[in-house]
């Protein structure tokens, strides 16, 4: 959640600050965004601020940032007052909208608070739509249709987020109220499972099930749906008058022609003639692990670390590959895993997550602390990345990122698929 919180405040901090915080105050913004301890932020608010010399004035956005930040981790901890003074003390009005919105996102997420987050949900939309239209608040930088745009795109979060939380407070028809206006905006063509999933179930909930149909089998064509979306997909396709059989077909010819898109996409994307690096790493036990070993089988790389956001928020859909998958050898390969107890923070981790994973340790070398054998070899810029290497040795697909599990299961299924007909 951290992560992702420092991930949106980059997006959605007012114009100005979108090309200032692209400075050297990233790593410490992100460090701390992910500290646990607020009472450690206002420290380091206060010295960042001293040491860079941040002036009241011509450096507002940024000390804007170290509020923010410093106020999501009181809420954290659910100091909601200490939150309040941190967010009262933004000065710009955009940023403290987008503090108010990100602290609502983090209370439904966590299932947490929910009265609060809602009550600061609604804030976020009363005090964003107290300024949008107000010429006074557009920086003199900026045109005043880029400024409608950018207000009209920082409208789909605000909204969304209020709606998912009235949702979670079981206040439905509320909730479809800001849903709409979500949409309104137009920023929804590339929705993400997470949220269509929720959309749907608040359309359901609302008695709109042609709309969730249309959602719901939108989403199944483009390979993006959710197992609760099949189920309800299934579920509609019956009410409207089709048997059992019939919507289990439906469902499976959208999969078949997916995956068959799917395998022409990523067939595309597949390396040749490069053999896959050599490597020996220690699993968690000791115990050293060679690429050698796994000669004619395919092999399945995960470089990921503890402190990565998305590397974690992939993991459950890596372990449904994982069970998938047994012909397949899959290596979790934990990377530029910082700190002073790097194996046992890792240890920690799969212990509390209890995935049964191969997991091994890329361990920075002692005349080079910043280098990590592994990733160096794989060329790995950016974590998580998964590689997949042929039965022959040959590295055969490599890609970073993460948008969603669906679209994870989907892509290495057909990855996995080719380097099985390899």
């Amino acid at each position: 959640m951290k992560f992702i919180c420092f991930v949106i405040l980059i997006c959605l901090l007012a114009p100005v600050a979108l090309a200032q915080s692209l400075s050297s105050l990233d790593v410490r913004l992100k460090k701390m965004s992910e500290e646990k301890d607020p009472a450690k932020n206002v420290v380091a608010m206060q010295a960042t601020i001293k040491e860079f010399k941040l002036d009241a004035i011509k450096n507002a956005e940024q000390i804007d940032v170290l509020k923010g930040i410093t106020a999501l981790s009181f809420l954290a901890v659910n100091d909601t007052g200490n939150f309040e003074r941190h967010i009262a003390s933004i000065k710009n009005k955009f940023n403290q909208t987008s503090y108010l919105n990100m602290g609502a996102d983090m209370l439904v997420r966590g299932k947490t608070g929910l009265n609060y987050a809602e009550v600061i949900a609604k804030r976020t939309v009363d005090l964003y739509l107290s300024y949008k239209d107000d010429p006074t608040a557009r920086p003199a930088d900026y045109t005043k249709s880029d400024w409608d745009r950018f207000m009209t795109m920082a409208a789909y979060p605000y909204h969304f987020t209020y709606a998912y939380v009235l949702h979670a407070n079981s206040k439905y028809v509320d909730a479809l109220v800001q849903m709409d206006l979500a949409f309104k905006t137009g920023f929804d063509d590339m929705m993400m499972p997470e949220t269509a999933e929720l959309c749907s179930d608040i359309l359901m909930k609302n008695g709109k099930d042609e709309r969730a149909y249309d959602l719901l089998l939108m989403m199944a064509t483009m390979g993006r749906s959710t197992d609760k979306m099949d189920v309800w997909l299934k579920q509609l396709h019956v009410k409207r008058g089709a048997d059992g059989s019939a919507a289990i077909k439906l469902l499976d010819s959208l999969k078949a022609n997916v995956q068959k898109q799917q395998l022409a996409a990523v067939a595309k994307t597949m390396l040749h003639d490069v053999a896959a690096p050599a490597f020996t790493l220690k699993d968690l036990n000791g115990k050293p692990v060679s690429l050698a070993d796994f000669k004619g089988k395919v092999v399945v790389l995960d470089f990921w670390a503890t402190w990565c956001g998305p590397c974690i928020a992939a993991m459950p859909g890596m372990a449904t590959l994982v069970k998938k998958h047994p012909e397949v050898v899959f290596l979790f390969i934990a990377t530029k895993q910082e700190g002073a107890t790097p194996l046992a923070d890792v240890k920690a981790f799969i212990q509390k997550s209890k995935y049964n994973f191969k997991v091994l340790m890329d361990s920075a070398t002692k005349d080079k602390p910043k280098l990590y054998p592994a990733a160096a070899a794989y060329k790995v810029s950016g974590i998580p990345t998964k590689v997949v290497i042929g039965k022959n040795g040959g590295l055969l697909f490599q890609t970073s990122g993460f948008a969603s599990e669906p679209r994870l299961i989907s892509e290495m299924d057909a990855m996995i698929t080719l380097a099985n007909q390899q």
